[in-house]
């Protein structure tokens, strides 16, 4: 009996022990220092910049795989913490729940926590465990390698499997160590789409930079743009060149690329709304590094601005690279196809004496005498 019975519990003990093998080999294992998936990026990048793209790829695939063991291991960790009564008993509150843990001494459950808390701050997570533990599965993409690949096979030619990476690296784009890339890789994603020929993903991309502009969202401020384009004067362009600035650029390329592809669809309203905003930016800008350059600068109007402008081969430059004197001229034009022609006249014919590029100054020029400004 004594034998039996030795038997049954050296069986249950055998039993329980290759459960509890089994339960720990399959548990996910804590990322090792030295093997963290920044470093696999950080190579990955310095492929791409050497353009060793397959290097690029493989580091790149590396991280994203590093990335998403990790938060296997957190999740791992974080569900642990769960099967303590006291811990369920504390509730969702971290305020609450976080003493608990550092009473059960359960310290990686609380450096998890705090690396997330940390960088996207505790009103992100309204203060919730819940969602600091659902939000690891976001954090299981690493949005700069997904960023990083879709680099590389535009580069390759794999257009589609570039927005495809692309695409999913803004779907996780809180993830990302610097929030400010986010807008390179909305204006990466327009233009990849505007290559692809998939227009409405291109204005979809391009919004998405243009409405964290404060002023385009400030309907109160646009309908004040377009309440002095509509005085249609003499006096007006020279008054809305005066009154407003917009000093946050961020958006200026896309509002261009914007305004270029609504008037070709004929979207005379949403043209307007784009050029005149970024006729602001452009000018406040270009005010801005003049007034670095010569002392005691007072802005006297746009004409004024333009010629001073023609002094510098930089500027000259910078404003042929991103389509600004080519702007200035769209929205005369836009403005024109709005039926306020004196206001276009108006702006063409100081574009036409001052603009800094010659072939734009030309251009303005034959529009007042061949466009539509011609009977006004």
């Amino acid at each position: 009996m004594k034998v039996r019975i030795f038997k049954s519990f050296a069986f249950i003990f055998v039993l329980l022990f290759s459960l509890n093998a089994a339960v720990s080999q399959s548990a996910p294992r804590r990322i090792q220092k030295g093997n963290e998936a920044w470093r696999s990026y950080k190579k990955a990048q310095t492929a791409f910049e050497s353009s060793d793209y397959s290097k690029a790829i493989e580091y790149a695939e590396e991280a994203r795989s590093i990335r998403k063991q990790d938060a296997a291991w957190q999740t791992h960790i974080l569900e642990n913490t769960l099967k303590k009564a006291r811990v369920r008993r504390a509730g969702d509150e971290l305020d609450r729940v976080i003493p608990e843990l550092k009473e059960l001494g359960y310290n990686d459950a609380i450096e998890i926590i705090a690396s997330h808390t940390e960088k996207l701050g505790a009103q992100y997570f309204n203060n919730s465990y819940s969602r600091v533990f659902d939000y690891i599965s976001i954090y299981a993409h690493y949005t700069e390698a997904d960023y990083l690949l879709g680099k590389v096979y535009r580069l390759e030619g794999e257009f589609e499997v570039a927005l495809r990476y692309m695409k999913e690296a803004y779907d996780y784009a809180v993830n990302l160590d610097v929030p400010m890339e986010k807008y390179d890789l909305l204006y990466d994603l327009a233009s990849l789409s505007y290559d692809l020929g998939k227009f409405d993903d291109f204005e979809k991309y391009s919004l998405a930079i243009v409405v964290d502009n404060e002023y385009y969202s400030d309907k109160a401020f646009m309908r004040s743009l377009k309440r002095i384009i509509d005085m249609d004067s003499q006096e007006a362009v020279d008054k809305f060149f005066l009154l407003y600035r917009c000093n946050n650029d961020l958006a200026l390329k896309a509002l261009i690329d914007l305004s270029e592809i609504y008037r070709t669809i004929g979207e005379s309203e949403k043209t307007l709304k784009c050029s005149s905003l970024a006729s602001i930016i452009a000018v406040s800008k270009l005010e801005y590094i003049i007034g670095q350059r010569i002392n005691d600068y007072e802005f006297r109007g746009i004409g004024d601005l333009l010629i001073k402008c023609q002094r510098y081969e930089d500027i000259v430059k910078w404003g042929n690279e991103n389509n600004i004197w080519k702007l200035f001229c769209n929205f005369a034009e836009s403005a024109a196809s709005d039926g306020k022609v004196v206001f276009a006249r108006n702006l063409l014919r100081t574009l036409s004496k001052c603009e800094p590029e010659e072939y734009w100054r030309r251009y303005a020029s034959e529009i007042i005498v061949n466009g539509i400004t011609v009977n006004q």
